[in-house]
């Protein structure tokens, strides 16, 4: 009686079973709320002030320790390359040198003493006077004694150079940034004696903050101006900036002078205008609508008809309640809310955007997919 049952339920389960994959199989037309992009105005540029330094300096030093008895230099002061910067005592590097000179002498001396034993053996030898092992001694005597005299020239020359170290000099054209070193005092080898600040290229350094550093990229140009002559507009381009803060959360940039003027001096004081910019301007968009595209920052436009397609961005800066990007165009629908759930070419249906958008830059009033 059971097995008849079951015989007679299994149609209507099959037919069931068919028709829950028939509705499964309709996907609904996902409802997403979309924001219409429009290029947004920021209010005023930013300006930072900073100081003009080479791009390039080196630290000098002495190569030997010594009494330093004399500087040649000031702080600031402009020097050529091998202008004489200070000295020290060479008193015991002189000595030095006497010193290998003697033992070169006496090398040279135990030299002259195993050439004539080494030729008076192989004329033995070839009497057969002498023995092979004689033979073979006064050889090695004599390669010793010449190694010997190639070991003492060598100190000589060294002990003449050390002698030449006594005299620090400029490496290059420059201007001397830093000393730190008096007449009196013992230095090591090694030791800072002076910076050299090299001639030539020319950067300012501004230090910026967490807002501004966002909108800041290597090679953007900017003005500059000196505060002793602020009629005199300068270039600039942003050539490097720190991947970490200070302890004061301010980010270092570097920005290489263009063709600086003239009578241009270190330490002067410069005034950095930079503005934001971007190829096709920037928009504003709420921070929900933020997708990540294989580790790139996207969003989901919606077309005409209603589908969905991904588009890499950029993104410029944070904001309080939203975000700057570019990258996109003037009236394109954005998906605001609901990006997590969508695939290329899926059927939505777009509605506004129901968030605030109040936010630190100036935007048109939007309403409805139209703006």
């Amino acid at each position: 009686m059971k097995a008849t049952k079951l015989l007679f339920a299994l149609p209507v389960l099959l037919a069931l079973g068919a028709c829950n994959e028939i509705e499964l199989g309709e996907k609904p037309v996902r409802p997403v709320q979309v924001w219409v992009a429009s290029k947004v105005q920021i209010p005023g540029a930013l300006s930072y002030s900073g100081q003009i330094y080479a791009r390039y300096e080196s630290a000098l030093a002495f190569r030997v320790d010594g009494k330093v008895i004399s500087r040649d230099v000031e702080l600031g002061e402009r020097v050529e390359a091998g202008q004489v910067l200070a000295r020290i005592d060479i008193s015991d590097l002189q000595l030095n040198i006497d010193n290998a000179r003697a033992g070169l002498r006496a090398a040279r001396a135990d030299l002259a003493v195993a050439r004539n034993e080494r030729k008076r053996v192989r004329s033995l030898f070839e009497k057969k006077f002498a023995s092979q092992a004689e033979m073979d001694a006064a050889n090695n005597h004599f390669h010793t004694a010449r190694a010997k005299v190639k070991a003492a020239e060598a100190q000589v020359e060294i002990a003449q150079n050390q002698s030449k170290y006594g005299t620090l000099k400029a490496s290059r054209n420059g201007a001397i940034t830093q000393i730190a070193i008096e007449a009196g005092q013992v230095v090591s080898a090694g030791q800072t004696a002076f910076r050299l600040a090299h001639e030539g290229e020319y950067e300012v350094r501004i230090r910026v903050g967490e807002q501004s550093v966002q909108m800041l990229k290597p090679n953007q140009a900017v003005r500059i101006s000196l505060w002793a002559d602020d009629t005199a507009l300068l270039s600039g381009i942003v050539r490097d900036i720190a991947p970490a803060a200070d302890q004061n959360r301010t980010w270092l940039v570097k920005i290489s002078l263009v063709a600086p003027p003239p009578g241009l001096k270190l330490g002067m004081t410069a005034k950095v205008v930079f503005a934001p910019e971007a190829p096709g301007g920037f928009f504003w968009l709420p921070a929900t609508a933020l997708f990540q595209n294989n580790e790139q920052p996207a969003v989901w436009l919606v077309d005409a008809d209603d589908k969905v397609r991904l588009r890499n961005i950029e993104l410029e800066q944070y904001l309080e309640n939203g975000m700057l990007v570019s990258g996109l165009e003037e009236g394109v629908e954005v998906v605001a809310v609901g990006v997590t759930h969508l695939h290329p070419g899926q059927v939505v249906y777009p509605v506004p955007y129901t968030g605030k958008a109040h936010h630190a830059v100036s935007l048109k009033d939007q309403s409805g997919t139209g703006g």
